[in-house]
């Protein structure tokens, strides 16, 4: 399967799990922005709790088990970042500045938490825009190399017009774009794959650039 189909392929079927006559004005695989902070383990949702552990899971089990461990008492990278590259930086002058604003609890928080679910398999996480809501659909990675589908599901929604504005952030890397919410928090997220830049314009709020201010 090509880069081009691996991608495709979960938006389809987050796409064809939908109830019938759901009106979709944008759809695309989203990660946290590179900068972003991490939920820590216990911050982030269960996902796809239906399906069953697979042989390669449980194999991984031992590496995902020390690497939640670190995550639930401190987070090194993450302090790092804090410290010396996200203080003090500026917003709307280009640089890449802070790529988060507002509590784990805000809606940009929530958003961020759910982004990073916990699931049994991994899953694929496809940002939807629909005719009145913005929503996270996991689609599960089981089965990517036997052809077996896991089961697909609707993790985390919100009304669309909690949704306040959209930055592009490409200036940082391709495809970042800074997501701001009605109670004034916001963070950075990435659309993975090639069509990303068709994204943004499925959000009927504001678009900034990157040399414009944070609202």
């Amino acid at each position: 399967m090509s880069e081009t189909d691996r991608n495709r392929d979960p938006v389809e079927r987050a796409r064809a799990a939908a109830p019938a006559g759901e009106v979709f004005r944008g759809e695309h695989r989203v990660a946290l922005a590179a900068r972003a902070p991490k939920p820590g383990y216990l911050r982030r949702p269960r996902g796809l709790r239906s399906e069953s552990r697979t042989l390669w899971s449980w194999c991984m089990l031992p590496v995902h088990g020390i690497t939640n461990l670190v995550s639930l008492t401190w987070n090194p990278f993450e302090a790092f970042f804090e410290a010396v590259l996200w203080r003090g930086r500026g917003r709307g002058t280009g640089k890449p500045g802070k790529p988060f604003h507002g509590g784990w609890n805000s809606m940009a928080g929530l958003l961020a938490r759910a982004i990073a679910p916990r699931t049994k398999n991994g899953a694929y996480v496809i940002m939807q825009v629909t005719g009145d809501r913005l929503q996270l659909a996991y689609v599960s990675r089981a089965g990517f190399l036997t052809g077996a589908r896991g089961p697909v599901e609707i993790g985390w929604t919100t009304d669309l017009r909690d949704v306040t504005w959209v930055r592009d952030r490409s200036d940082v890397v391709g495809g970042n774009h800074e997501i701001g919410f009605a109670d004034g928090s916001w963070c950075s997220v990435q659309f993975l794959g090639q069509g990303w830049r068709r994204m943004p314009a499925a959000f009927p709020v504001r678009r900034l650039s990157h040399l414009d201010p944070v609202p």
